[in-house]
């Protein structure tokens, strides 16, 4: 899935955007577990966090937060930017593109051999 952004908006804001947006994506498929691996620590600290968060994301972590709590299993782990290199190019791609964009069943071509590399084992 990729949706546009704009470049101006604040790294943090997108991911949590995007994270919310991934969310509810797998929620309408009717997966009730959900392993979340994202880059930015600030976000996926926030995701994990029982505080209220009172950060330039809370509006949209908090309704997050509260989809999360509603799967049967929900871990949100941190990984190294190096480690997440689909993510990347996904954001690339929303950058440039005009309209959402899902794929159902096929990966998107440029991606094929990231995803590949990234679900082998190490």
């Amino acid at each position: 899935m990729a949706e546009p952004v704009q470049r101006s908006i604040d790294s943090d804001v997108v991911e949590c955007w995007a994270l919310w947006k991934a969310v509810l994506f797998v929620k309408d498929l009717g997966i009730r577990k959900i392993h979340i691996e994202g880059d930015s620590l600030t976000v996926i600290n926030a995701a994990k966090s029982k505080d209220e968060d009172r950060s330039h994301i809370w509006g949209i972590m908090e309704v997050t937060k509260a989809e999360l709590a509603r799967f049967s299993s929900a871990i949100c782990t941190h990984i190294r930017k190096n480690g997440n290199k689909v993510a990347h190019e996904l954001a690339k791609l929303a950058i440039s593109i005009g309209e959402s964009m899902i794929w159902h069943g096929d990966i998107h071509s440029p991606l094929r051999s990231l995803v590949a590399a990234e679900a082998s084992p190490r």
